[in-house]
């Protein structure tokens, strides 16, 4: 299984990097067992939740056509996958902890 790698890193933006970072945070103060950049057939999820069996996917663009590509890009028999719709993200972390817990599926 392919971890968080520092190649990886480097092509994200900041807002992403801290997106992903808060939302990881999350789960894991829930004691969520938690990865980043998962390998899935099509490519590396940003977190997946093994605990709920859900993939998390931070997205910058919004609309429902690039949601729903995700989605089936992303999908796996048993696992939920939520885009997570950052266009929006608050410039603070303590109001993005907020709004990123609208997204977390708890156990």
């Amino acid at each position: 299984m392919k971890e968080y790698s520092l190649l990886k890193c480097k092509m994200e933006t900041m807002p992403h990097f801290m997106a992903k970072a808060c939302l990881f945070f999350q789960l894991c103060e829930l004691r969520h067992d938690i990865r980043t950049e998962w390998r899935v057939p099509n490519g590396f999820v940003d977190i997946v939740d093994l605990t709920t069996q859900t993939i998390y996917e931070i997205e910058f663009h919004h609309g429902k056509g690039h949601r729903n590509r995700k989605i089936d890009l992303y999908h796996m028999s048993g696992f939920e996958v939520i885009v997570v719709d950052c266009h929006k993200l608050p410039p603070t972390l303590d109001e993005m902890a907020v709004y990123l817990e609208q997204y977390i599926v708890p156990d």
